[in-house]
């Protein structure tokens, strides 16, 4: 996911590409939007990936290897033309830039899918990360860029060709969907929170970063060390895998690989009926799909035809899109409003880096931060479109009347406010469409930040600007803060006309998420008391192991005394009378210890939570 956000760094090479093609200020933002336009179109590999969803492996893999064979063509043919090997016309730089930007969906549907089905009753905090991750990858790759190649925008193509494609290569075998519950689930929470902190550690620096490099420049070893530093921070994130559970997953009753045949029936009868059905084969939660059914009647799994004739579907393209274009039109035309507002040539990077961090603190918290709330306080993940919808408005205005000090905050608001509604719309398309068509009914709520990017951040922001530009007496820029000023107030009028429209959702699929919360209760329930219940009955079985040493001690112990029975006559003790005493003495420690073992393995098993229920 670190390198599915490429697109976000478009504003680094766009003065480049103006450049060398020759192109107009609506021109560039029109390769823009073909690189943005590119990153939303998941359709493919969303129809892709559920073609082969029934290959726990090979689906994600191939996918992967798909969106690497697409990234390497695009971005080399985009190099290829920057440095003059290719005279493309401009339909064509389009036609690559589209390519390029496309790749990227490949890797984010590979990871983000899989994910969501590996964890689907946490799917908000996944979600979170793995966005998080997307958000923070532009701000990554700048910080290479300014460190390293700075101001070679050229060579950034070039990187961008070669870096993602090799690190994704890397890490797609070990992209799986896992089709059972696994051992250790007792410890997803203490990994979420370790991905959380590595992600805002590395956020925060990247913020740190952004400010040093607007105060001062930094030499070729200040780069090595800041990049390196970048490098330490995702240590924690490589070493989830290792410290809980190991990079190969195993079934929770695997941890029995030789039970006794009759002992699940018995098991399962010894419990009320509620109970029994945990431990049944194919009850609820176990392989039998029971969980799978119940989520089936809650989520309704639509297909994308019906999911296209859904009034709700249509109205969060619109929230969407509207909200996202707006965040969009700021971060494509980013270079040019700098200037606008009096900023040097070049010094868009920072802004970038800001937006890029912002994005990834809106992600990472409209993830993590919608689902504690539809847990604890039973909050409709609905409720965070109308709060984002809210932050877009206030953002466009900012950015309608902002300065050059102030275009820093207005950076961030709008892409913590982008970021959020690239976070919660997998999530509430998962819940509201459910997960057998996941893959594609995504790729469609993607084509409203898509529309967006194209109508909003291209043609309404590429004309306004031109008649800016024409009322400032012409030339290839435009200076003045009213060179954008009409685009955002009437993006913000379109983000209050979706937020009301996010009000409606809200309130209309209210019903439905009183199923959702009970339904994700009730699974968290399943999941955490049938592992107990198993851990329990390994701990039974310990005990019945501990009580056949214990028969074996008895039985040696009564032969020890019969022999010191027979040598009780003579006096004073023989040394058989003393050698079967000290038998029996040290039978008796062993036996202490094995019944010291035995109680607490009992206490152990006592202290289970779900045990103690049982038990009264």
């Amino acid at each position: 996911m670190l390198n599915a956000g490429l697109a976000y760094a478009f504003s680094v090479y766009s003065d480049a590409v103006k450049e060398r093609f020759g192109l107009s200020q609506t021109e560039v933002a029109g390769v823009g939007t073909a690189v943005n336009l590119g990153g939303y179109l998941a359709i493919f590999p969303g129809a892709f990936y559920d073609t082969l969803r029934r290959y726990n492996r090979k689906g994600p893999l191939l996918t992967m290897l798909g969106g690497v064979v697409i990234h390497c063509a695009g971005y080399f043919a985009l190099h290829a033309a920057l440095v003059g090997r290719l005279q493309p016309p401009y339909w064509a730089v389009l036609g690559i830039a589209l390519v390029a930007g496309n790749g990227v969906t490949w890797f984010e549907t590979a990871a983000l899918v899989t994910c969501v089905r590996n964890f689907e009753t946490e799917r908000g905090t996944v979600i979170g990360i793995l966005k998080a991750f997307l958000g923070l990858s532009a701000s990554a790759y700048v910080t290479l860029y300014v460190s390293f190649l700075d101001p070679n925008a050229i060579a950034f193509v070039l990187m961008l060709a070669i870096l993602p494609a090799l690190l994704c290569l890397l890490c797609s075998p070990f992209i799986n969907y896992v089709p059972y519950i696994q051992v250790e689930p007792h410890t997803k929470s203490h990994a979420f929170h370790l991905a959380l902190t590595a992600v805002v550690g590395l956020a925060s620096y990247q913020a740190v970063v952004a400010i040093a490099r607007r105060e001062e420049s930094l030499d070729f070893w200040a780069g090595v060390l800041t990049s390196s530093a970048a490098g330490i921070l995702l240590l924690p994130v490589l070493a989830i895998p290792l410290i809980f559970g190991g990079l190969r997953s195993r079934r929770l009753r695997d941890l029995n690989p030789t039970p006794e045949p009759a002992e699940p029936a018995a098991r399962a009868d010894s419990f009320p009926p509620e109970l029994a059905a945990f431990l049944l084969p194919g009850g609820p939660g176990g392989s039998g799909g029971g969980s799978a059914a119940a989520a089936a009647n809650v989520y309704r799994n639509r297909p994308p035809a019906r999911c296209l004739r859904s009034v709700s579907f249509w109205m969060l393209l619109f929230v969407n899109g509207a909200c996202s274009g707006a965040g969009l039109t700021l971060l494509n035309n980013m270079a040019q409003l700098v200037i606008a507002l009096g900023g040097q040539e070049g010094a868009q990077s920072v802004f970038i880096s800001v937006y890029s961090i912002a994005n990834c603190l809106g992600r990472l918290t409209s993830g993590f931060l919608p689902d504690r709330l539809l847990r604890l306080h039973n909050v409709p993940r609905t409720v965070s479109l109308v709060a984002l919808a809210a932050l877009a408005v206030g953002a466009a205005l900012l950015n309608a009347f902002a300065t050059l000090p102030l275009l820093g905050l207005a950076a961030f608001l709008s892409g913590f406010t982008f970021g959020g509604f690239q976070g919660v719309v997998p999530a509430v398309t998962s819940e509201l469409f459910g997960l057998q068509h996941f893959a594609t009914n995504y790729a469609l709520t993607q084509l409203g930040p898509a529309a967006g990017s194209s109508l909003l951040a291209t043609w309404l922001a590429g004309e306004l600007y031109a008649r800016a530009l024409a009322r400032h007496g012409g030339g290839t820029a435009c200076r003045g803060p009213d060179c954008f000023r009409t685009t955002f107030l009437i993006l913000a009028g379109l983000a209050a006309a979706a937020l009301g429209v996010a009000v409606v959702l809200w309130h209309r699929t209210r019903p439905l998420y009183v199923k959702v919360i009970a339904w994700t209760k009730t699974e968290r329930s399943k999941r955490g008391l049938k592992s107990e219940l198993e851990e329990g009955q390994r701990l039974m079985r310990r005990v019945a192991s501990e009580n056949r040493h214990l028969h074996a001690i008895v039985r040696r112990g009564r032969a020890a005394v019969g022999q010191l029975e027979a040598a009780l006559p003579s006096a004073p003790p023989s040394a058989a009378v003393a050698a079967a005493a000290n038998a029996l003495s040290a039978l008796v420690q062993e036996a202490d210890g094995m019944l010291a073992e035995q109680q607490r393995v009992y206490r152990d098993s006592d202290a289970l939570p779900s045990m103690q229920a049982l038990t009264g």
